[in-house]
């Protein structure tokens, strides 16, 4: 079980699997020698404005090789750096028939769930959220990812602004989820990444 970092992405690999990486070095692996011909400062930037566009534009956590050699492009492209990206590995294929596969990545929305608990406190949000996780692991997947942790924290506490009672809450949650996936799920390998 992981928590997967701000920096960084689930990288699709052969087989469906998907593997935490950072964008950073991502962006330098998929840049080779043109990484040695501008300012490291420079590749940092492109690299996190790739991962802008993936998460606060796209809203997406993981991605293809593909996906990410095709944004790093454009980025070199609008910035006047003519530097071809090389892929360091084929993209994987789409699988052809994804009703007999088992999901991937399946998500839920942590803010969803306290709107849904209400103003019914802790012990309500406790057990929403302990049946969302129970439906998550039914359709087995390899990655469960609980997005909107800061506003349903904001949401529970009433805050406006983050604050050390919210990181308390922040922390709460996400050991909650931690502590339920490794008893619910200890014999199956599944992730964890709450944002």
């Amino acid at each position: 079980m992981i928590a997967l970092r701000d920096d960084f992405l689930l990288v699709a690999q052969e087989g469906g699997h998907y593997i935490p990486c950072s964008v950073e070095h991502l962006t330098f692996e998929l840049a080779g020698s043109a990484a040695k011909q501008v300012d490291p400062e420079w590749m940092k930037q492109a690299a996190a404005g790739v991962l802008h566009y993936f998460k606060d534009e796209l809203g997406k956590s993981h991605v293809t090789v593909a996906e990410f050699t095709t944004a790093l492009t454009k980025v070199f492209q609008g910035l006047g750096l003519t530097a071809e990206v090389s892929a360091i590995e084929p993209p994987v294929p789409a699988p052809e028939d994804s009703a007999a596969s088992p999901q991937v990545v399946w998500r839920g929305d942590l803010q969803a769930i306290a709107v849904e608990s209400g103003n019914l406190g802790e012990l309500a949000f406790q057990q929403a959220l302990l049946s969302q996780l129970a439906a998550a692991l039914e359709s087995s997947p390899q990655t469960v990812e609980f997005s909107g942790l800061r506003g349903c924290v904001k949401m529970i506490t009433g805050r406006k602004h983050w604050c050390p009672e919210c990181r308390k809450w922040s922390a709460w949650i996400v050991d909650l989820l931690r502590s339920w996936m490794s008893e619910k799920a200890a014999h199956r390998h599944v992730s964890l990444v709450v944002r």
